[in-house]
């Protein structure tokens, strides 16, 4: 499946627009500042040093930087462990869905994640063991909705926002009382 996989992935990032991000039909735009890009690119340097096969590539232009895509990545690489906030996506080969787990997990890091199959049911119970702060099943992992409870695990925050669930994290129960008179104790 692996195979198939990466050429389907391949094939449909390679059709994605970036540039203007005024045109309608741009999908990937600039990246936020030059700090930023900078550690973009030391991130695509690294996976090629650490051995990662780039399928899809180019350089930047300005401030948007072409969407990239990894093969031949392990959970050790950077590009494998690192939350980037930017188009690049390793793809990591796994043999079962233990494994696939593992390597999930095996991150110091837990935003978000998804779970795509064809089984609904084997994706909850793949995604109730994420260590993330919202798994998507069948869905893409960047899903922020204004009641949604957004928040990641690890070093990738903590807590909750989104609707009353903020209410949660900026509040806390303290539960106070008064006796207004004296109280005949049974000791």
């Amino acid at each position: 499946m692996y195979d198939e996989f990466v050429d389907r992935f391949v094939s449909q990032v390679k059709g994605l627009k970036y540039g203007d991000p005024n045109q309608a039909d741009t999908v990937i735009g600039p990246i936020i500042n030059k700090k930023q890009l900078a550690a973009h690119m030391a991130h695509i340097e690294g996976a090629r040093t650490a051995g990662a096969r780039q399928v899809v590539g180019a350089d930047p232009q300005g401030q948007v930087l072409p969407p990239h895509v990894f093969v031949d990545v392990n959970n050790e690489m950077r590009i494998a462990q690192y939350e980037m906030f930017g188009p690049i996506a390793p793809i990591i080969k796994v043999h079962s869905e233990a494994e696939a787990l593992q390597i999930a997990n095996g991150t110091p890091y837990g935003l978000s994640s998804a779970v795509f199959t064809r089984d609904e049911q084997r994706g909850v119970r793949f995604a109730l063991g994420v260590q993330a702060g919202m798994t998507h099943v069948n869905d893409h992992s960047v899903n922020d909705t204004p009641s949604g409870p957004f928040g990641g695990e690890k070093n990738s925050g903590i807590g909750r926002f989104g609707g009353e669930w903020i209410m949660h994290e900026f509040t806390r129960n303290h539960w106070v009382t008064i006796q207004h008179g004296r109280q005949d104790y049974p000791f």
